[in-house]
């Protein structure tokens, strides 16, 4: 559990992980507090009991067979896990992202390689074209 002033949490906002900072605490209710996203700043009322349940399930390690594979052409959402079968590799989607020229791309923190971009939502030029 947090034992210094910030953690790091998934900041709805930013739509990724981000340092949280404590603002303060509710009054009568000691397991809520108040923390703020050091990127964009928006505030947000965490359960502390909440945050150790989810920190029991984030040391489980990956299991394949709940892993779905990654498809360039799939979309996925934030917390889900991924089998790279090119890389052998497991991991989980941590935020998503637009690139550069407008594509859609999720950040991974997969188990062996660490963290990589993978593109989503990629639409064959040739497919439309008949």
């Amino acid at each position: 559990m947090p034992r210094g002033k910030s953690i790091t949490k998934y900041c709805a906002h930013c739509e990724r992980d981000a340092k949280m900072e404590i603002v303060g605490a509710v009054e009568n209710q000691p397991e809520r507090m108040w923390y703020r996203c050091t990127r964009c700043r928006h505030a947000v009322l965490l359960d502390l009991n909440e945050l150790r349940k989810g920190d029991e399930t984030a040391k489980r390690k990956l299991e394949k067979a709940e892993c779905s594979e990654y498809d360039p052409h799939s979309s996925y959402r934030v917390g889900q896990a991924i089998f790279h079968s090119t890389w052998d590799d497991m991991g989980k989607v941590k935020a998503k992202e637009r690139t550069s020229d407008g594509a859609s791309a999720i950040v991974v923190s997969f188990e062996k390689l660490g963290e990589r971009r993978l593109l989503e939502n990629v639409v064959d030029r040739f497919e439309n074209q008949e």
